[in-house]
């Protein structure tokens, strides 16, 4: 199917992003041994996220900031694929496109860089930690309120000179960009993931098609990890329910457990860290959809309505200042 064929795939021009983009041809290429690489053409799209470098972009309103530009592409057909980081990808998408498959999952925890402490907990009061994000902001914050949280942009690259240059006394990166750009050496701790649990698809790359593209919907099944589609579907189905009633930051992750089960923990979260609502859930694999609608069910009703509208409110009144 493939052997006959060229497949534009569309990415974000970052180092991370082009190594993920490699790896997903890697794997098409493993899975077609008579395709040559040349079949495979990478084609780099500037995406809103990387043209405005403005420090709020990422801490507020980030929501599709890095897949907007791929999506119009794919709908133009100018490119065939897109590779996303799976946590960058809003839950709600046109209905004429579609994630054709998720690549297996690679660390997603979180992991925290240093070079004036071996652990977030050695931190002196008052140091500053440098984050992309709004779910990290307020998870650290929850942690220890006597330090100073401050938003970081910038590729990978970027944000550890920022740290080395004093900018910043540490930063708190994604696990899986900092293994497969070859920064693991970096890394002082990673957080546990009872303590910071990670974004809903931290570590998962998927691939995005037009949904009527039924020929190349077949070509990414191939590649597509069955398991690491089920922790996808949980995750991102609890996202879209917590999403859909407030804007305040979450964090999502689910495991296959040694029974072959499905667990699914969650925490919604105020936007400065005071307050936490947790859950979770286990339960057979073919229910992951189900089991994330269950746990943001019981997040929100642990919450409430108050909570719910209050934060909401404040983070519309943040975005607006940050415009």
């Amino acid at each position: 199917m493939l052997r006959n064929r060229k497949i534009i795939i569309g990415t974000r021009g970052s180092r991370l992003s082009l190594a993920q983009t490699e790896h997903f041809r890697d794997e098409l290429l493993l899975a077609y041994p008579g395709v040559k690489a040349e079949q495979l053409i990478i084609k780099i799209i500037k995406t809103s996220g990387d043209k405005f470098k403005t420090e709020n972009l990422g801490m507020m309103g980030g929501k599709g900031l890095f897949v907007k530009e791929l999506e119009e592409c794919l709908l133009e057909k100018s490119i065939d694929v897109a590779v996303h980081s799976l946590k960058d990808v809003p839950t709600f998408s046109s209905n004429k496109l579609s994630l054709g498959c998720f690549l297996k999952r690679t660390d997603e925890r979180d992991a925290f860089l240093s070079p004036v402490a071996n652990s977030f907990a050695n931190l002196k009061p008052g140091s500053t930690v440098g984050t992309s994000s709004v779910r990290r902001f307020s998870q650290l914050k929850r942690l220890r309120d006597d330090l100073k949280i401050v938003p970081i942009r910038g590729n990978i690259d970027t944000r550890i000179n920022k740290m080395k240059e004093g900018i910043y006394d540490s930063i708190v990166l994604a696990a899986s960009g900092l293994k497969r750009l070859g920064f693991h050496s970096e890394v002082k701790e990673y957080f546990e993931k009872d303590t910071i649990i990670p974004s809903a698809g931290q570590g998962i790359i998927t691939v995005q098609c037009r949904e009527e593209d039924f020929a190349v919907k077949e070509i990414l099944k191939t590649v597509n990890d069955k398991e690491t589609q089920i922790l996808a579907e949980a995750e991102r189905s609890l996202l879209e329910v917590l999403n859909g009633a407030c804007d305040t930051p979450v964090g999502a992750n689910a495991i296959i457990n040694d029974e072959g089960e499905l667990f699914l923990q969650a925490e919604l979260l105020s936007l400065d860290g005071k307050k936490s609502f947790r859950a979770h859930k286990t339960g057979i694999v073919e229910k992951a959809k189900t089991i994330g609608i269950d746990v943001a069910e019981e997040i929100l009703s642990k919450a409430g309505e108050d909570f719910i509208i209050s934060e909401t409110k404040l983070a519309h009144t943040i975005h607006k200042k940050s415009e």
